[in-house]
């Protein structure tokens, strides 16, 4: 080869690299310009979080490897939970906040490109079916409009170690992966979308309580129980038992005050959804003859409640009547008993098959975290009687000696005073009845549709009977000199003993 042959093939060579170079160079520039959206939000078109109507979180149990959704919709006019019956959510507010937090969101840093690292980063999304893994899958949150299109959807993995407050975070139709500065995860907890006090009752206005103690059940069938009335003038008097208390017994203050405690703060820690022929008949205010079909009975039977063939609606535990001076009348049924944690708890299975209260299951559903809770339902009518109604004023009876008030003539300005006072009395009398009518009324339309599931605790504290409410009086102490209890504290005479043997204020015996 000659040296000219030489030097061709060098120079082509040279040449062949040198624009292999510069169009490596050139994509890679491209390649970096075009895909490098750090910093960037990661759906800029949405500005709005009052445009959100829809919330879906998944997340996924490795343990079951199944996919759980969880989530809070506004559907005819009202925000409720799906995955919980539509249930009402109560904390709308809780969604705009949330919907605004993930708004905000910006693609802090780029972390990775290569779905290699997703497993390690929590990123898999819990609804790809394709990929067999179980462990690594993220929790999938997606925001909705009302026309059902797409406002947001992410997959939030796993923190990141070297980064304090930031989370790997994909888009499910991406490879690439962010390290995001997470400012709200939106709650899966039933208990922080609803409003968790049950009965929504102030405690100072219960005057009654009429504990009913029958029990019911299949094997044993009725079986007939004390009633018993508890009862005060207001919320400051005492408690008094109808009928009385021999002499040596007094009622237990502790347990009057932890029942009105747990009365005022019944919390809800669970719901399942009633028949609809049970939920339409339900919402009268006298739940007295209701016929009910088999597939109803059937239901209200597994949650502890029957129906009579007068159709009186009984329960397994008994009834709790509370009477409030608002004319507002509150039944209390509690029936089975059962055990459950997370979404069995607050929703149930799929068959709503849950743990009863089986001795021999009782150690194992406690070993795994589960609580015990009650089945409760609520009914709601209203009294009027128990809103006082105004009286007349009644004049005293003449002095011997003096004409009767009629044959004076009475004071102008004294007669039109009283007659003011007297409506006003009226009025208010009246828009009590309104208003305890009308808060009756919206009760039973927020009871009529639920069986609803309360802590165990708050059961025993409410179902109380005559064992449980009466015990021996306590003795009462003696006052002494000075209003001290038995006399002065202390030493010889009530006086505090000093070393030596004498008193305080004493000298020493000699």
């Amino acid at each position: 080869m000659t040296e000219i042959s030489k030097t061709g093939i060098f120079a082509a060579v040279a040449l062949t690299l040198a624009s292999l170079a510069m169009v490596a160079t050139r994509d890679r520039t491209v390649r970096s310009d075009a895909f490098n959206d750090q910093g960037q939000p990661f759906f800029p078109d949405f500005k709005d979080p009052l445009a959100c109507t829809n919330l879906e979180v998944v997340d996924f149990d490795p343990s079951t490897a199944t996919a759980s959704r969880f989530q809070v919709k506004f559907e005819n006019n009202r925000w409720v939970i799906p995955s919980h019956y539509n249930y009402p959510a109560d904390a709308r507010d809780r969604l705009s906040k949330t919907a605004a937090a993930l708004m905000d969101l910006t693609k802090d840093t780029i972390r990775t490109d290569s779905p290699d690292d997703h497993e390690a980063m929590g990123v898999i999304d819990p609804l790809d079916a394709k990929v067999s893994a179980l462990k690594g899958r993220g929790k999938r949150i997606t925001l909705r409009d009302a026309s059902e299109g797409v406002l947001a959807d992410f997959i939030i993995g796993e923190p990141i170690k070297d980064r304090s407050g930031q989370f790997y975070v994909r888009v499910p139709s991406s490879k690439r992966v962010y390290g995001v500065n997470l400012k709200a995860e939106p709650s899966t907890r039933f208990a922080d979308w609803i409003e968790t006090n049950l009965l929504k009752l102030d405690a100072g206005k219960i005057r009654k309580v009429e504990f009913d103690n029958y029990k019911v059940n299949l094997e044993q069938g009725y079986q007939k129980g004390e009633i018993l009335d508890v009862e005060r003038k207001n919320s400051t008097d005492p408690w008094t038992l109808a009928g009385g208390l021999p002499e040596d017994k007094q009622l237990d203050d502790d347990k009057l005050r932890a029942l009105t405690t747990a009365l005022g703060d019944l919390k809800i820690v669970g719901v399942r959804a009633k028949p609809a022929g049970l939920t339409r008949d339900l919402k009268k205010a006298d739940d007295k003859g209701i016929t009910l079909s088999a597939s109803t009975v059937a239901s209200l039977q597994g949650k502890g409640f029957y129906m009579t063939r007068d159709g009186q609606l009984l329960s397994n535990q008994g009834d709790v009547r509370v009477y409030t001076e608002d004319g507002v009348v509150y039944t209390l049924r509690f029936g089975e008993v059962t055990f459950g944690k997370g979404d069995d708890l607050s929703a149930g299975t799929p068959d709503d098959v849950e743990t009863k209260a089986d001795p021999a299951k009782k150690d194992e559903t406690k070993s795994e975290g589960s609580t015990e809770n009650r089945y409760v339902m609520v009914t709601v009518a209203f009294d009027p009687s128990l809103i006082p109604a105004p009286k007349a004023e009644e004049k005293p009876a003449p002095a011997e000696g003096e004409l009767p008030e009629q044959v004076i003539a009475p004071d102008p300005a004294t007669a039109k005073a009283d007659e003011e006072k007297a409506a006003r009395e009226k009025a208010d009398y009246e828009k009590k009845v309104a208003e305890g009518k009308k808060k009756a009324e919206e009760l039973t339309d927020r009871f009529a549709a639920w069986y609803y599931l309360t802590p165990g605790d708050s059961f025993r504290s409410i179902n109380l009977d005559r064992a449980a409410l009466v015990i021996p009086k306590k003795p009462k102490a003696e006052a002494g000199p000075a209003g001290f209890p038995g006399g002065f504290p202390g030493g010889p005479g009530g006086l505090p003993s000093l070393p030596g043997g004498g008193s305080l204020g004493l000298p020493p015996e000699e």
